[in-house]
């Protein structure tokens, strides 16, 4: 897999430097070293690098989809589950702590104490 990860990058690499190098309506890069006539005899010049360009970008496609479907292969279990899902599925529900309780109130049967000062009264 790492392999094929690797040749993805260096055809990408080889085809945007084979796109840059096509002559358009600006002659593009390959006007800049020296003009498209210079450069591997003119109509050749265009002939190779649009076989290459094809070649790159056909090669580009089956690589995308062959790292897709091994990457989906790797990642998917048999029955359906991805990693993800069944690690999800084996790690136990997590604690929940007890929220605090309300301070202990006065036992039912008893009456809550009364204060022996009143407001406002004798002190």
């Amino acid at each position: 897999m790492i392999f094929l990860k690797i040749l993805f990058v260096v055809v990408c690499l080889f085809l945007m430097l084979s796109i840059l190098l096509q002559s358009g309506k600006g002659e593009g890069l390959s006007g800049t070293f020296g003009g498209s006539s210079q450069f591997m005899g003119g109509r050749a010049a265009a002939t190779f690098l649009t076989k290459t360009t094809t070649a790159l970008a056909a090669t580009f496609m089956l690589l995308c989809v062959v790292i897709s479907i091994l990457g989906k292969s790797a990642v998917t279990r048999p029955e359906g589950q991805s990693e993800a899902q069944r690690r999800l599925s084996e790690t136990p529900p997590a604690q929940v702590a007890p929220s605090p309780q309300a301070p202990p109130q006065a036992p039912q049967g008893r009456p809550a104490p009364v204060p022996t000062t009143t407001p406002g009264g004798p002190q």
